[in-house]
């Protein structure tokens, strides 16, 4: 891949693993984090791996954008964000100052020069509201209304900052003339995943050997898929979308329940507690699987099954 890529949210799960795409083809990236999280280590063995093809800038992207400004980029994969339900519901204001405030600063640098084109990572969070309403289809497309089902549930704050970033996104482009793409991510995960998430939380528990096992809403179902995959999708939107952009999901087909993915975990490593059903978190809809055929419609397949992602996860956490 020829040209300069900007990467926000470097350090995190999906940028990391962007990052580390576009150098194995042979793109020059920046990267660009605030490193409140660890991640800087592994950034900086990319940078020794691939010399002179990575620049690692830290930089809080909500505070200032001089790290975006200056160049014309081929494109600008924009991860930055507060994830995480239980921080997002601790933290709401915080949530939409920092996810709001980093996505107008990077666009208003990208009106000043405009890129080739800028993928702005959303969320399934984004269409929640419908289908905790029973109002949308599953497997749910990407041409559906989004909503937030109670504005005053501080887990909704995640989802609010995310539904204007998209608005941000598409208006910003009508002012530079880049191409505009969203991109709706349904729960990925990979063995650098930070421990406050659902798979290695729960592959945590289980290498403490935790029985009985609270498990909770495992009624529930939701789409896995993992980063490689994911990133994998992201590169392949920057080469194929024209014109006017669009909004793709990103996710697997496979719908799965959370018992049923507890299973794995538990067969992946031995570990076969007695299972305490306990209710759902607040806000949390009872299924989540996307449409993904305008995705595979560019070419785009799912490659790594959840039961070896999972073993992959359990492998790398058992190393540490």
């Amino acid at each position: 891949m020829s040209g300069r890529y900007l990467v926000t949210g470097a350090a995190g799960l999906v940028g990391f693993e962007v990052v580390r795409q576009l150098l194995e083809r042979g793109a020059a990236v920046r990267s660009l984090d605030r490193f409140k999280k660890a991640g800087r280590a592994d950034l900086d063995a990319l940078a020794a791996m691939h010399k002179g093809k990575l620049e690692i800038v830290t930089q809080d992207l909500a505070r200032e954008s001089s790290a975006v400004r200056g160049e014309r980029w081929e494109s600008v994969y924009h991860l930055a964000a507060i994830v995480g339900v239980a921080h997002v519901r601790a933290h709401p204001y915080e949530t939409l100052e920092v996810n709001l405030r980093s996505t107008l600063n990077l666009l208003d640098a990208c009106i000043e020069q405009a890129p080739g084109s800028v993928v702005f990572t959303s969320s399934s969070e984004n269409y929640a509201g419908g289908i905790e309403a029973g109002a949308l289809p599953i497997p749910t497309p990407e041409d559906v209304p989004l909503s937030i089902s109670d504005v005053q549930e501080p887990r909704w704050s995640y989802a609010a900052s995310k539904i204007a970033g998209e608005s941000l996104l598409f208006s910003a482009a009508r002012e530079a003339r880049f191409i505009p793409v969203v991109v709706r991510l349904h729960n990925v995960y990979g063995p650098r995943m930070p421990p406050t998430h659902a798979v290695p939380e729960i592959l945590a528990r289980c290498k403490r050997k935790v029985d009985p096992f609270p498990l909770y809403g495992p009624e529930q179902t939701r789409s896995f898929l993992h980063v490689s995959d994911c990133a994998r999708a992201l590169l392949l939107l920057h080469e194929k979308a024209r014109g006017d952009g669009g909004i793709y999901n990103i996710g697997s087909g496979r719908e799965t329940r959370i018992d049923e993915l507890a299973q794995l975990y538990f067969d992946v490593n031995g570990h076969h507690p007695r299972i305490e059903h306990q209710p759902h978190s607040p806000g949390s809809v009872a299924r989540r699987v996307p449409d993904v055929k305008k995705l595979e419609t560019l070419g785009w397949k799912q490659t790594i099954r959840l039961e070896d992602g999972v073993a992959e996860c359990w492998k790398a956490l058992s190393r540490n």
